[in-house]
């Protein structure tokens, strides 16, 4: 697998969106609807990091239930 690739901004409806190659995808295993995370590595780079159930448990707030407010 190559290992750079070139992309651009594009217009998603009212958003903006990056296309990932199907390389990176098939890479790691990433498929639509998984969650991703992304965040500066420094000067103009960036990291990105596909989140597990586990990360999204972890990350949700608790859930208070019904009745006891």
């Amino acid at each position: 697998m190559k290992s750079v690739f070139i992309t651009k901004i594009a217009k998603q409806g009212t958003s903006l969106g990056v296309v990932i190659p199907i390389e990176i995808l098939n890479a790691y295993h990433w498929q639509r609807g998984d969650v991703l995370i992304f965040g500066f590595a420094g000067g103009d780079q960036i990291y990105l990091k596909r989140l597990t159930d586990t990360d999204l448990e972890r990350l949700s707030p608790p859930q208070i239930p019904l009745g006891t407010l």
